[in-house]
């Protein structure tokens, strides 16, 4: 095996346990929201290193997640705000206001997203795991 080749299967191997710890530190946001954030840092770090292999479709697909989830979050956020901000608006004036109805729906949004994120994220990393193309 010449150095060239030896040098190429250990990047890939490199690009591998990469993708793999990326993966789980976006498990790991679940409960601690800043690690996504770390590995979405190393996605868009070894993105550029691994164009054109079986690496650069896991890397992208672990940046458009994360953006998805900062979108998901202030969605999330708006009508929890708005649902809370119509709760206090009926004890004030006494009334049940349409601004409630925000409320399940945004819980239902963020429970929809939760079942995507962890899809997204669990298929990722097996096949990350077994060495193929996320897409």
């Amino acid at each position: 095996m010449s150095d060239a080749t030896q040098a190429q299967a250990a990047g890939q191997s490199d690009a591998r346990i990469v993708t793999l710890i990326c993966y789980g530190l976006y498990l790991a946001a679940i409960a601690m929201v800043v690690t996504a954030i770390v590995g979405v840092v190393l996605a868009y770090i070894k993105r550029a290193e691994v164009r054109g292999s079986v690496w650069e479709s896991h890397f992208t697909n672990l940046i458009h997640v994360f953006w998805a989830g900062v979108a998901a979050t202030a969605i999330c956020l708006a009508a929890l705000t708005i649902g809370v901000l119509g709760i206090w608006s009926g004890v004030q004036h006494n009334d049940l206001p349409v601004a409630i109805g925000v409320l399940p729906a945004g819980y239902l949004a963020a429970l929809l997203f939760l079942v995507w994120y962890l899809y997204r994220t669990i298929r990722g990393f097996l096949r990350a795991a077994e060495g193929r193309p996320y897409a």
